[in-house]
């Protein structure tokens, strides 16, 4: 087993939170600019979003990679330094991270949009050091026809499909997710809270395997389901439900990573009952 499924069997883990809306606060422009080029062309302010996460308390941090395949990158004519942007990412992460926390490789899914593109973008990844692989915000179909191709790669380390949204029945796609080499699975972005608890109430009795959650502000509702006192709050029920990853996605800062790195320090003095609200196994 991965030193990362170690750790997660072992307790829960914070995630980082939302990194391209933090690097629009600092001058980003998604009309003419992608946050994965600031690896390499603005590399203080990646850096500092990354440290600004450890220091709350993630224990893993997600590379700055969600475009950074041939397909997305070709929009800025900015494909032939594909390799330089994710090599020089995950550097970036590790050097927040250090050594006993841990890089995940992030996939978003215009990777999907280019035969072959994931499984570049995932090699160069891997080659650079990343713990884990992680295809995030994607559509079902996708994320299987590309786990199925990273799971043929010889030493891939553990990985992790997050969808943007899952489609009814939930369970019978967990189950599709699972078979397809997902070692974790999980939703990201949307659903709000409240509606990605009952998700992963529903993956958990459909899969044994751990579970991850990242959900976005709720434009809706910015200051009730999506307060770092709300994520804090939801921990205990989300660990209830295998959940072993938390973080936060587009509009969440390292408060909310502070809040749910603080929530789940407090389950060793109030442990979860060993009999977990999931499939048994």
């Amino acid at each position: 087993m991965s030193r990362l499924l170690q750790a997660i069997a072992r307790r829960p883990i914070a995630l980082d939170a939302g990194m391209g809306t933090r690097l629009i606060a600092l001058g980003l422009d998604p009309r003419h600019d992608d946050p994965s080029l600031w690896n390499v062309d603005r590399p203080a302010g990646v850096a500092g979003v990354h440290a600004r996460d450890a220091r709350a308390g993630a224990v893993a941090l997600l590379t700055n990679t969600f475009g950074a395949n041939r397909s997305w990158l070709s929009r800025f004519d900015r494909a032939d330094d594909l390799a330089k942007i994710n090599r020089a990412a995950v550097e970036l992460a590790r050097g927040a991270a250090g050594e006993s926390g841990f890089v995940l490789g992030d996939i978003g899914p215009t990777a999907a949009d280019g035969i072959g593109a994931a499984r570049e973008q995932a090699e160069i990844l891997m080659e650079a050091g990343v713990d884990g692989l992680v295809l995030e915000t994607f559509p079902l179909e996708a994320a299987i026809a590309d786990l199925r191709e990273l799971a043929s790669i010889p030493g891939r380390p553990p990985l992790i499909a997050s969808l943007w949204a899952w489609p009814e029945p939930i369970e019978a796609a967990a189950r599709r997710l699972v078979d397809a080499g997902a070692d974790v699975i999980g939703s990201n972005c949307r659903p709000a809270l409240p509606e990605m608890l009952e998700e992963v109430r529903r993956l958990a009795s459909a899969v044994p395997v751990p579970l991850l959650v990242k959900p976005g502000i709720d434009p809706d509702d910015p200051e009730g389901s999506s307060t770092p006192s709300t994520f804090a709050s939801a921990v205990r029920k989300l660990v209830g439900y295998n959940v072993r990853m938390i973080g936060g996605c587009c509009g969440t800062t390292e408060a909310h990573v502070e809040a749910v790195a603080g929530a789940i320090a407090a389950l060793d003095s109030h442990p979860i009952d060993s009999t977990r609200q999931g499939p048994a196994t």
